[in-house]
């Protein structure tokens, strides 16, 4: 089997996974928005971000450091595994016991603060999974990563439809977050079981060794905090609960798009972290064809997005939070710039420039803050979604820069350009299509896509070889 054909099969597992995932998920936000409405979804949004801000500090980088240090040869996967797992555990426990402290002396209601309680016990588990989920990346094998997002989902499901049916209200919402984080967890932790005995290990040789190859990220992911959460925190204090709530629906759909780069690059990174040394023209090789792949998929989202998205959001969330959909318009360049700029950062991590990047990340955390403080409280989630898609760019272009400077290796924008024209092509015949006839929006969709590929195809941006080699027929 081709390396093509064994991480798209690999992809494909996880990418059932999170099109499940994310199918049940968007369901969930739809009954949260009609039943909190905005005010309360706005709270359950403040929750989910205060936390998200210390839980990304809680995970410092180690899902790609364990993946990387366990792929070399000769590594000792199991004692690595468990250093880490352990290093995990009680760094997770720590920052998330002091956000709950922090978040008692903000300027929030008590919903909220009983929230930030209980809703840390989900990011606790989300922590401890990505050291599991780098140990079935390392050996392709992500069904049982698959499996266990599609249990920890219908959980979470079964969870909100019940507080819903009972009235119970947000904290049960968000104790039944924690239940579907718990399922999942529990399920990869069982599956990694049968091959590694997991125990505490307090290796501190080895944990220097993680933090010494970790530190960088550490820092940058810190610093991209500011950036990529600050604008709900601030949002939270300076705006009404009733505006986070509109920027929180739009930002949902933003993080069940984002989630498929990531994963995606999961599997890559372990090659182009070997290539990188072994066979540079094979890292280019790779490089390539991750851009172009990442472009495929981004490219028509983007375009069609400015023609639905009022669609998608009053679909997704109800009637009430139609105004989401403008903001979706303005994030969704932010997501395509994730895309395109998640690839440029792994491929700096494969090579070990991380310390490059932290300048990088110093300016673009300080002029994102300044940005915020000035504008959210003038201008709400319309400058929040607008100083995210620069903020962005400019790590993008940084991680690019970088990259292109220090190995020589860039990216060739031949397929691009056939994909944006077909994306154009697309956008434009739905746009038509919808003033004609009044169309669902999976109608669109599906009528989107068939253009789409079909204009791609006829470009010549893919071929019979190129699909063949994916499912894996050609070796």
């Amino acid at each position: 089997m081709s390396l093509v054909s064994q991480i798209a099969k690999n992809t494909s597992y996880q990418v059932f996974g999170k099109v499940v995932g994310a199918a049940i998920g968007l369901v969930v936000v739809g009954m949260m928005t009609r039943y909190l409405g905005q005010e309360g979804f706005g709270n359950y949004t403040t929750v989910v971000a205060f936390l998200q801000f210390f839980g990304v500090l809680a995970d410092f980088g180690l899902q790609m450091t364990v993946t990387k240090m366990i792929s070399r040869p000769g590594a000792d996967e199991k004692k690595i595994i468990a250093n880490a797992f352990t290093l995990r555990f009680f760094s997770a426990a720590a920052v998330l016991g002091l956000a709950v402290a922090v978040g008692w002396f903000f300027p929030y209601v008590n919903v909220i603060k009983r929230g930030l309680v209980i809703a840390s016990a989900s990011f606790f588990f989300i922590s401890l999974q990505s050291v599991l989920i780098s140990f079935f990346q390392k050996r392709m094998d992500s069904k049982k990563i698959a499996l266990a997002e599609i249990v920890g989902r219908l959980m979470l499901l079964v969870g909100v439809y019940l507080a819903i049916v009972y009235q119970e209200g947000l904290l049960y919402i968000l104790l039944a977050v924690a239940l579907g984080s718990l399922a999942n967890f529990f399920i990869l932790f069982i599956s990694a079981e049968s091959h590694i005995a997991f125990r505490f290990d307090f290796d501190f040789k080895i944990w220097r060794q993680i933090w010494s190859a970790t530190w960088p990220l550490a820092l940058t992911i810190a610093l991209t905090l500011v950036y990529f959460r600050a604008d709900t925190l601030i949002m939270s204090i300076f705006r009404p609960q009733s505006e986070v709530g509109l920027y929180g629906a739009a930002y949902k759909v933003v993080e069940v798009l984002v989630q498929f780069p990531y994963l995606f690059l999961g599997f890559v990174l372990p090659l182009l972290a070997n290539f990188f040394i072994a066979d540079k023209k094979m890292f280019s090789a790779i490089l390539q064809k991750s851009f172009d792949f990442l472009f495929i998929l981004a490219a028509p989202m983007v375009l069609g997005t400015l023609v639905v998205g009022e669609k998608i959001m009053a679909f997704i969330a109800g009637q009430d939070f139609i105004v989401s959909g403008d903001i979706l318009k303005i994030l969704i360049l932010a997501v395509a710039t994730i895309y395109l700029g998640a690839l440029f950062g792994y491929a700096v991590v494969a090579g070990d420039l991380q310390k490059k990047m932290i300048r990088f990340y110093v300016f673009d955390a300080l002029i994102s803050l300044v940005l915020y403080l000035i504008f959210i409280p003038l201008y709400s989630y319309w400058a929040a979604a607008t100083i995210t898609v620069l903020s962005e760019l400019i790590m993008a272009f940084s991680a690019f820069y970088v990259l292109k400077k220090y190995t020589g290796v860039g990216v060739k924008f031949n397929l691009a350009t056939k994909a944006t024209i077909s994306a154009a092509l697309m956008a434009a015949a739905i746009y038509l299509i919808s003033l004609v006839q009044s169309h669902n929006v999976f109608t669109l969709i599906l009528v989107g896509i068939i253009i789409y590929f079909g204009a791609l195809y006829l470009m010549r941006g893919i071929n019979k070889e190129m699909m063949r080699e994916i499912v894996g027929y050609k070796s």
